[in-house]
């Protein structure tokens, strides 16, 4: 194809798409108002909210006068079982509403928890640097920006530059150092791709447990280091409510489930509110003494969830 035709559709293909995102925006923000508008409607009382037939003429709804009702938040309600009433972001809901359309939180982990996700990595996407960037004409919606992932690994390195805290580990030391030398994501150190020729070299995912991509992150280091994994769960604690219980299931859950034990790398209300699993193939290349804690299909509550989503 002529470089003068090839050139001009690649700019309208490129135009149609911004057209498209901007109106799939301003179609997002006009149903976030419309629900903004019921959620507060519906935390008032039925006698709370004036109806057409009474309002004075003064107050009549040809004006312009804002009825809305006071602005949240509001105090959550609780069911007979404990649970807290509560709502996750709506791109989550969106994005899996199996997952993430409930309306009550807090259940335990022994009766399953709330959400069940994983994350992974794939090291076949990758970008050469070569190639340059393109100019930015939209805002990705899926993945998280390098500033985001590079300020959570920055917080990584300087607190292992401290000694770690005591804690309880529910497998002997000895069996997660062996199921960190025997797997290559164990060591971020342990390089999967030639750094000399892409400046990307790979993408780290977070599914649920329906398989649906919920966040993604580019890789830009030689190995999988804990930082991807780390600001993708941290991510998706600021769209949950504060009571959801949230099961991780991950090629190397133990040792990311000790470096979390060990340094206070995220905050513990976000902590107490997780369980880690080893995603159900990779498992049986751990410790035997891993696998009797770590094996989704041995702990209670899990299921049939196995982590394998994004092989």
């Amino acid at each position: 194809m002529p470089d003068v035709f090839r050139h001009g559709l690649g700019y309208a293909v490129q135009w149609y798409d911004h057209l498209w995102t901007h109106l799939e925006k301003r179609m997002e923000a006009s149903i976030l108002s419309a629900n903004a508008q019921v959620q507060r409607y519906n935390c008032l009382p039925d006698t709370a909210i004036p109806t057409a037939s009474l309002l004075p003429p003064a107050l009549s709804p040809t004006t312009t006068t804002d009825l809305s009702p006071p602005k949240g938040p509001f105090p959550p309600s609780k069911s007979s079982s404990g649970l807290t009433r509560g709502e996750c972001a709506r791109i989550l809901v969106e994005r899996c509403p199996a997952c993430f359309g409930g309306a009550w939180f807090g259940r335990s982990f022994n009766r399953g928890g709330n959400i069940h996700v994983g994350p992974d990595s794939n090291f076949n996407p990758q970008h050469i640097t070569s190639a340059g960037d393109c100019p930015t004409f939209y805002q990705p919606e899926y993945f998280l920006s390098k500033q985001q992932v590079d300020t959570v690994g920055e917080r990584i390195e300087e607190l292992r530059r401290r000694p770690p805290r005591r804690h309880q580990s529910r497998v002997p030391m000895e069996a997660i150092d062996g199921c960190k030398s025997s797997h290559t994501a164990g060591s971020g150190s342990k390089s999967k791709t030639n750094m000399d020729k892409f400046d990307d070299s790979g993408i780290m995912a977070l599914v649920c447990r329906h398989d649906i991509p919920l966040f993604l992150a580019n890789i830009d280091t030689p190995g999988e280091q804990q930082k991807y994994s780390i600001a993708l769960i941290e991510h998706l604690f600021t769209l949950l409510p504060c009571q959801a219980m949230v099961g991780i299931l991950y090629d190397i859950g133990c040792i990311l489930d000790r470096s979390l034990q060990q340094y206070p790398i995220l905050h513990n209300d976000i902590l107490n509110r997780l369980t880690f699993a080893t995603s159900a193939m990779h498992v049986y290349a751990h410790q035997w003494a891993c696998q009797l804690v770590y094996n989704p299909q041995i702990q209670v509550g899990l299921g049939l969830t196995d982590g394998e989503g994004i092989e």
